[in-house]
């Protein structure tokens, strides 16, 4: 595994950094709530920030991610931002992230990624991929270690500008029950989607989690990786 984990994940307006070994519990209005995943590229620094700077222009742009029409567009402001950001320091030059997001509202779940993080959608037990991988087709699969790691776009990732084209699909919104999942490629890559499928089966969020790290610790995971597991629950809470 890496020495750092360059991942950054945000809640809202909740943003998490660095090395989380413990699984954290959080709740969040569904009718509004934007989760995203970024997993930084280009030595440990570099990563690092350039996950941080990606998430935290997300969060401050949350309302447009909730509106389709204009999330293309914000995916696109963040690749930008970190191109700017390598001008004006040459040193993190070539820095870059992966980003997979859903932002939810009343009605409708919009899901999008650049790169190969991962959405899922698990509903009545069956198993949705919602995001689509930015890797060259020799490399597109269910799961498993891949030989290269290259990416066809990420957010900055190069020392030009090049265009991207970010991945946006609008979803009914979620249903009682329905569980979400967010992961980078360091889980993916290791467990097979019908793992993923059973473990999201659990009867709790943090069960989910469990279960998905230690089969990834099983099968002998070679990256540092980040979870999301987000269920809708609309039953009333004990008073």
């Amino acid at each position: 595994m890496r020495d750092a984990n360059q991942d950054v994940i945000a809640i809202d307006e909740q943003i998490l950094t660095g090395d989380l070994t413990r699984p954290l519990a959080v709740s969040a209005d569904p009718h509004g709530c934007v989760l995203l995943l970024a997993d930084g590229m280009g030595g440990h620094a570099e990563g690092a920030l350039a996950s941080r700077l990606v998430v935290e222009f997300l969060v401050a742009s949350k309302s447009r991610l909730l509106d389709p029409a204009s999330c293309d567009g914000v995916l696109k402001e963040a690749h930008q931002v970190l191109f700017a950001t390598m001008d004006a320091r040459e040193e993190v030059r070539g820095m870059g992230s992966t980003i997979v997001g859903v932002a939810m509202s009343p009605d409708r779940l919009v899901a999008f990624n650049v790169g190969d993080s991962r959405c899922y959608l698990h509903s009545s037990g069956h198993l949705i991929r919602l995001s689509t991988d930015d890797v060259p087709a020799t490399f597109q699969g269910a799961f498993g270690v891949r030989r290269s790691h290259a990416l066809t776009q990420s957010l900055g990732g190069f020392w030009l500008p090049l265009p991207i084209d970010p991945h946006v699909a609008v979803e009914p919104p979620l249903a009682n029950g329905e569980t979400l999942l967010l992961c980078s490629d360091g889980l993916s890559d290791m467990v097979a989607e019908d793992e993923i499928n059973d473990a999201l089966r659990a009867n709790y969020p943090l069960q989910c989690v469990r279960k998905l790290t230690t089969r990834a610790f099983q099968a002998g995971a070679r990256d540092n990786y980040s979870i999301i597991v987000a269920r809708y629950d609309d039953r009333p809470k004990p008073e």
